[in-house]
């Protein structure tokens, strides 16, 4: 009996070159497969059944778009269980690293016409194959689907793409991939990757999922990172969370009063992660939710949105973690011992600690994204 053979691919993301994320490489199949695949009529086959993936804005060509996903080296073999979970954050991780990136210069820029691209682009698709016949086989977690040949049958471009102009996240694919070392942290690691596979179901076009939906799974995410206790009060318990990960001196304090009166002061985080979990609240209870509490209001963006927000916020914190476990900013550690310098020959008492908050957050790009959103009381330095 002949053993099939298994091909794991993005039919819609462009990458001009390899990606290595831990034991995962993601290669573009047209400009690698005959460095890649020694065995022609493995490629034969592959070159024949890609042509089933098709534009539908270009008179139903063939895309050019075909990247492969090998773990470890290109053997075209089945993987176990783990493996694929190592795949499935991998392409979790590519996710991440095109969108939160692109929303932030979309915000910053004030260009709406950047919009980042849907998680739709990394359809992660697996195929199984035998070179000798002309099977189409694509195989889900839990059945195998065949019975068409090859070019009896195509698979069109999806409409829900999003932005066409996107790259992916180098330093963010760099901070990810030691998280893949037996070094690293298990736990650690678990959280991050569990919390990205609820970004990437966030960001998925399809009719069938709401706004709503998006917002709940958004806040999954948050308590997964964040390490949300079980405590009666989470929108309380998270603004002094976020206050705590990214407030500083320079945000602009208010001071409410919540629904029984009480008053509290925090910064335009704090709030944000107040008023995005009182919108949870009111889906996952049933309540009534108008589409203009939705919106988040701020000068000269009227068009912005708590989920936008929300994407804002999450990139900053996973930016946080992966600065934290030193997975990057080994510069900005380096660069802060002179900038301490400059600091001590300015006559300003702040230690070293200090110093390497303020570079982080203008490195890793917080303070761009804070002003634009008009959170800061005054201009950074």
């Amino acid at each position: 009996m002949k053993k099939n053979l298994q091909i794991y691919f993005l039919p819609w993301a462009r990458f001009k070159k390899n990606i290595k994320l831990g034991p995962i490489i993601f290669w573009p199949y047209y400009s690698e497969a005959k460095q890649e695949i020694d065995n022609p009529d493995i490629k034969t086959y592959l070159d024949k059944y890609f042509k089933s993936y098709v534009n539908v804005d270009n008179w139903g060509k063939p895309v050019d778009t075909i990247t492969v996903c090998s773990h470890g080296d290109v053997n075209f073999r089945s993987l176990n269980d783990s493996e694929y979970r190592e795949l499935r954050n991998a392409v979790n991780i590519l996710i991440f690293a095109a969108i939160a990136p692109q929303i932030n210069r979309v915000v910053c820029e004030n260009n709406r016409s950047l919009g980042p691209p849907s998680a739709n682009v990394f359809e992660l698709v697996t195929q199984s194959f035998h070179p000798e016949d002309n099977y189409i086989s694509i195989k889900r977690r839990s059945y195998l689907s065949r019975g068409h040949k090859i070019g009896e049958i195509v698979f069109p471009k999806p409409w829900e793409l999003g932005g066409a102009i996107w790259s992916i996240d180098e330093e963010l694919i760099e901070g990810f991939n030691k998280c893949f070392s037996t070094e690293f942290s298990e736990d650690i690691r678990e959280r991050l990757f569990r919390s990205l596979e609820w970004f990437r179901m966030a960001h998925i076009e399809d009719s069938q999922i709401s706004v709503l939906t998006k917002i709940v799974m958004m806040a999954v995410a948050f308590e997964i990172l964040l390490q949300v206790p079980n405590t009666s009060n989470k929108k309380k318990w998270i603004a002094k969370e976020l206050e705590k990960r990214i407030s500083d001196s320079n945000f602009i304090i208010e001071t409410k009063k919540d629904k029984n009166g009480h008053v509290h002061k925090y910064s335009k985080i704090g709030w944000w992660g107040w008023d995005f979990y009182e919108i949870r609240n009111d889906i996952v209870h049933g309540d009534i939710v108008k589409s203009e509490i939705l919106h988040y209001y701020t000068p000269n963006r009227e068009w912005l949105t708590h989920l936008i927000i929300a994407d804002i916020i999450f990139w900053e914190c996973v930016k946080k973690e992966l600065f934290n476990y030193r997975c990057i900013g080994d510069n900005i550690f380096s660069l802060s011992k002179e900038y301490s310098k400059i600091l001590d020959k300015a006559s300003l008492e702040e230690p070293q600690s200090s110093s390497i908050k303020q570079l982080s957050r203008w490195l890793l790009g917080f303070n761009k994204i804070h002003e634009a959103l008009g959170w800061f009381r005054k201009k950074s330095t």
